[in-house]
């Protein structure tokens, strides 16, 4: 019996409409148009349809793949048979309601939040980073490095117009950064001891373009900026290191374009994430603000710049949307649970004997047959007529 996807994302966030079209197209890619779905196929899922696209009403579909709270509620109002939960970043505050058929985590570290959250714990599996091929991590970073170096110095440039292939490069995510008051910030970025290549991503935000112009320069940094764009996936494939938020879509892709991750001091809501997800291994954390300098410049040490590359193997964003099919795939159309812990009894399991008892340790007596307790009654009274003289 074929099983009708859809993937809803009702929020403005780039980085998780992204995300959501990753998925569709990954669906797509699995099991072709819908009308080319025989009766009798095996495979679980159909091709990724959205209301809003019109190929299936959305209370047809027999499966939702939500990213957001108000997709959720609206996959509810439309009486979709199963909800699935994406959270695909860090942050795993969920407003709705997680008791629901499947919630899909970014990483193992995460699945205690998502139970705290209301989660069952049984329902709740890892996939790693989602990313789609634009935002993967490229097998030559630093050739790919020299091409953008040359595709963006312009005809005639003189000095050092782009950021140098033979430096680190580091991306600086505008969001993660007090503009109000740079001034702080961009001084730790000048003390990091390793000379590097600053690309500070502003994204759709004007206001941060316009005072980073005013700031920035004076701190001897080699400073670059970018926004949202074609460029932007690029740029983030040939990092070495990102400094954003726990929070933000950075985390999704720093790590699967596997660069090293840094973050500034979290909010104190935040440490409980920010231990967790650091002791993973997947993330620099700076415990003060006058110790970011330090935490950049052990991230732009060669053997963390190793550990981030081989993280990004092990993670596979580029695979994150075909993970995400096959946790879904394991749900059972019948019942609403999909699947149990690992480790549960079926049926009876016996777990000791009494003869199992080690050498040693005072096993439980074993009760006695009638004829062995006849003959310890003859076998004492023979020793007590002995005992007598009789």
């Amino acid at each position: 019996m074929t099983q009708y996807s859809v993937v809803l994302y009702d929020g403005v966030e780039p980085e998780y409409a992204r995300i959501r079209a990753a998925i569709a197209a990954a669906i797509a890619d699995a099991v072709g148009p819908a009308t080319d779905i025989a009766p009798e196929s095996s495979k679980a899922l159909a091709l990724p349809v959205t209301d809003d696209e019109g190929l299936l009403a959305l209370g047809d579909a027999d499966v939702a793949i939500v990213l957001d709270e108000e997709s959720q509620a609206r996959a509810r109002a439309a009486n979709v048979k199963r909800i699935v939960v994406l959270l695909p970043g860090f942050d795993v505050r969920w407003d709705g309601d997680l008791d629901v058929d499947l919630v899909l985590v970014l990483h193992e570290a995460l699945t205690s939040r998502a139970v705290a959250q209301g989660a069952i714990r049984a329902r709740v599996r890892a996939v790693g980073p989602i990313a789609d091929s634009a935002w993967a991590a490229v097998a030559d970073r630093e050739a790919l490095k020299v091409t953008l170096a040359e595709e963006l110095r312009s005809p005639g440039d003189e000095g050092e117009p782009t950021p140098l292939p033979n430096l680190p490069w580091v991306i600086v995510c505008a969001s993660a950064l007090d503009l109000d008051d740079l001034a702080p910030a961009l001084v730790q970025l000048s003390l990091v001891s390793r000379d590097a290549a600053w690309l500070f991503d502003v994204g759709a935000d004007a206001d941060a373009a316009r005072a980073l112009r005013r700031r920035v320069a004076g701190h001897g940094l080699r400073a670059f900026m970018f926004a949202d764009g074609d460029l932007s996936s690029r740029l983030y494939q040939a990092a070495d290191v990102v400094l954003g938020r726990l929070e933000g879509p950075e985390v999704n892709r720093a790590l699967g374009v596997g660069a090293s991750l840094v973050t500034p001091r979290p909010s104190e809501s935040q440490l409980a994430l920010a231990h967790a997800v650091e002791t993973a291994g997947l993330v620099s954390i700076a415990d003060a603000a006058a110790t970011l300098a330090v935490t950049l410049d052990a991230a732009l040490t060669p053997a963390s710049l190793k550990r981030a590359r081989e993280m990004a193997r092990s993670l596979d964003g580029g695979g994150g949307a075909e993970r995400v099919l096959a946790a879904v795939r394991e749900l059972n159309t019948d019942r609403r649970l999909s699947q149990a812990p690992a480790g549960l009894p079926l049926g009876l399991e016996r777990l000791s004997d009494p003869d199992d008892a080690i050498e040693g340790f005072p096993a439980r007596p074993r009760e006695r047959r009638s004829e062995d307790l006849d003959k310890q009654v003859d076998d004492e009274l023979e020793a007590l007529r002995e005992r007598l003289g009789l």
